[in-house]
C-alpha cells in the first residue's frame, strides 16, 4: 500500500523510506500513529465518536511574522506558535467541524489540531507529518485503525527518523476553495473558539 502525503508538504523519496500506515499500542490506550493522506479523515470521523461527550476542539498555529517580532528578542529564540480551543462541543458539532474544515485542518503542513472529551480528558492529537497520537482510558480506539485496515506494530517510524541536513521536508500552509486554517479561527470565534495561550516550539 503506497503512502500518500498531505498537500501541505514536500518530502522526497529519502525522507518517505520506510514510513508505512500503522499504529502502535502503548499505555493504557494510548496509540502512537502515522497515517496516509486518504485515511485520516475516516480515522477522525470514527475515533471522535468514540468520545464521551461534550468535546473540546483544538488548534494550534504558528504564529505570523509581525508577532513574532514583538515575541523574540534574538534570531536564536524558538518561534511560537498559538493554541485555540472550542470547549463543551457536542458529538454532532464535532462531526460538522470534520465535515467543514476536515480537508483543510488535515492538508495544511503547518497547523496542529485535534480533538478530546472534556469529561474523560482522552484526545486525539493530529501532529505533523501525518502522525497521530490518541490518549485514551482504554484500548477501544484500536477498533478504528482495525477497520480501516491499518496494521499494529510495535513501534512506528516518522519522517522525523528520517531527516538529516542533506534530507529534510517543508512544510507550507494551504487554501482550499479560498480558505486557510486562520479562516477556521474567526468563523468560530463567534461560536466561542478562543486563544488559550502562546507557546515556544519545543514547549
Amino acid at each position: 500500500m503506497s503512502f500518500e502525503t498531505i498537500q501541505g508538504v514536500v518530502l522526497g523519496k529519502a525522507a518517505l523510506e520506510g514510513v508505512r500506515s500503522a499504529y502502535a499500542p502503548g499505555e493504557k490506550g494510548n496509540i502512537d500513529s502515522v497515517l496516509s493522506a486518504e485515511l485520516i479523515e475516516p480515522f477522525l470521523n470514527g475515533a471522535v465518536k468514540l468520545l464521551p461527550e461534550p468535546h473540546f476542539f483544538f488548534m494550534e498555529l504558528p504564529c505570523t511574522e509581525d508577532e513574532e517580532k514583538e515575541l523574540r528578542r534574538s534570531d536564536r529564540d524558538p518561534l511560537h506558535y498559538k493554541v485555540y480551543y472550542l470547549d463543551g462541543c457536542t458529538a454532532s458539532v464535532t462531526e460538522a467541524i470534520i465535515k467543514r474544515y476536515g480537508q483543510l485542518l488535515i492538508n495544511d503542513g503547518l497547523t496542529r489540531f485535534g480533538f478530546g472529551s472534556n469529561a474523560s480528558n482522552e484526545e486525539i492529537y493530529v501532529l505533523d507529518y501525518q502522525q497521530i497520537q490518541v490518549y485514551a482510558e482504554d484500548d477501544r480506539f484500536a477498533s478504528v485503525y482495525k477497520k480501516l485496515g491499518v496494521p499494529e506494530t510495535d513501534s512506528v517510524k516518522t519522517v522525523w527518523e528520517n531527516f538529516s541536513k542533506e534530507n529534510v521536508g517543508v512544510s507550507m500552509a494551504v487554501e482550499i476553495e479560498g480558505e486557510n486554517c486562520g479562516c477556521i479561527v474567526e468563523n468560530l470565534t463567534p461560536e466561542g473558539m478562543y486563544l488559550a495561550e502562546t507557546r515556544a516550539f519545543g514547549e
